[in-house]
């Protein structure tokens, strides 16, 4: 396995151990977890984003979308 040394001060320190131990969870699996997780949000946007930008909006008028929703 690779180490990784990040550094911290004080404050980052405590706020990153307390919210560990908050959740249960050693801190480098913290770090892993919320960078990846940072990683898949990114991954998402840049699909919605490209997704968005090759489709044209659907609109609908008050009376269509209330009679696709069946009310």
């Amino acid at each position: 396995m690779k180490t990784i040394t990040i550094r911290l001060n004080k404050n980052e320190s405590q706020t990153f151990e307390e919210y560990a131990e908050l959740n249960n969870v050693p801190l480098s699996t913290l770090f892993k977890k919320t960078l990846e997780e940072k990683m898949e949000d990114e991954f998402d946007m840049s699909m919605i984003t490209e997704y968005e930008k090759n489709t044209p909006p659907a609109t609908y008028t008050h009376d269509e979308l209330k009679d696709d929703l069946g009310l």
